[in-house]
């Protein structure tokens, strides 16, 4: 939650007026529809692999996404000024 109100706050400073409802249809698009197919996917993998090797895996691509946003400019940004 406390990244989904900085992004929000932070896409909504940066997008021009006339164009925020478009990019918070795509980013919701983008956001919600990936959801489903994580989830095919989580499911094809847990049956092919094994419920185990499936949790390991997604652990890790937490851990690999985690250090994305760790290492990321963004994280170092404390006022819209600075975007």
């Amino acid at each position: 939650m406390l990244f989904d109100i900085n992004n929000n706050s932070m896409r909504t400073a940066v997008t021009r007026e006339e164009m925020r409802s478009r990019v918070a249809g795509a980013y919701a698009t983008v956001n919600y529809g990936a959801r489903p197919l994580g989830a095919v996917l989580g499911g094809t993998v847990g049956g092919w692999l094994g419920i185990a090797p499936t949790f390991v895996a997604t652990g890790f691509g937490g851990l690999v996404a985690f250090t994305l946003i760790v290492v990321s400019p963004i994280i170092k940004v404390r006022a819209i000024s600075e975007l």
